[in-house]
């Protein structure tokens, strides 16, 4: 009696499960599509589940847009399993936003492939990824020309939008910069001292606030701020770009 019972319960689960899977199946295409998409953007592995429900939904995965879409903080930055190498791979094709700035960053820094990388980074930047827009703002100052001004404009947006409340937006980024950073042995990177010769520093002559507290506060690359809150709009704008791009370089 229990094992009868105990099949019968099976079966309902079963059934059930194929009558949501048929249920889902019949939405239409686009709405699939944007449920995938959304899902993809907030959790990777919330789109791997996804991949399960149904065959529509495994079919619709692996589109061109869901990839393009798709959030990859749970990828590491620098993927040492083939399968995840070619996973980035396939985002990148796909014009998804954060692997277009991996891929730039380590053209760029680790293959020296710098123009190629520049390109990658670029168009990260163009779709709004903060990482991108702050390090190719500091590539363009430091490769100068008529490009110096457009990566100090471009720099400047990302460390207005940062300071635009307190400190600590930027403090905590630019863990997220050191980080990576973390992964291309720094100290010796080639690419990385051929920009430190190009780079050619703007000193602010002012004698402003920002510079004074800076001075007093900075601990290092990270770690300067903690107690202290800038206005960006009374700050001196020249000296906050400049200090950035020479504590990249460190």
């Amino acid at each position: 009696m229990v094992v009868s019972l105990s099949l019968h319960a099976s079966s309902s689960i079963r059934k059930s499960k194929t009558k949501a899977s048929l249920c889902l199946d019949s939405l239409p295409e686009d709405l699939l599509v944007e449920i995938s998409s959304c899902t993809g953007a907030s959790s990777l592995s919330a789109v791997r589940n996804l991949r399960l429900v149904s065959k529509s939904f495994r079919r619709i995965c692996d589109e061109k847009y869901v990839f393009y879409r798709l959030s990859l903080k749970e990828i590491e930055f620098l993927p040492w399993h083939e399968n995840s190498a070619k996973f980035i791979e396939r985002c990148t094709e796909s014009r998804n936003p954060e692997a277009l700035f991996q891929k730039g960053f380590i053209n760029y820094f680790r293959d020296k492939l710098q123009d190629r990388g520049l390109e990658y980074l670029a168009e990260a930047a163009e779709k709004g990824i903060k990482e991108a827009k702050y390090v190719y703002g500091v590539i363009l100052i430091c490769l100068g020309g008529k490009t110096k001004q457009k990566g100090f404009e471009i720099l400047s947006s990302v460390i207005k939008q940062l300071m635009s409340t307190t400190m600590n937006e930027l403090v905590e980024f630019r863990y997220k910069i050191q980080k990576i950073r973390y992964g291309f042995w720094w100290s010796d990177n080639t690419v990385v001292e051929q920009l430190k010769t190009a780079y050619v520093s703007e000193k602010c002559k002012c004698d402003c606030k920002t510079r004074m507290l800076l001075l007093v506060m900075n601990r290092g690359w990270y770690l300067f701020g903690d107690e202290t809150d800038l206005d960006f709009s009374s700050a001196c704008e020249l000296y906050l770009v400049h200090h950035e791009v020479e504590l990249f370089l460190r």
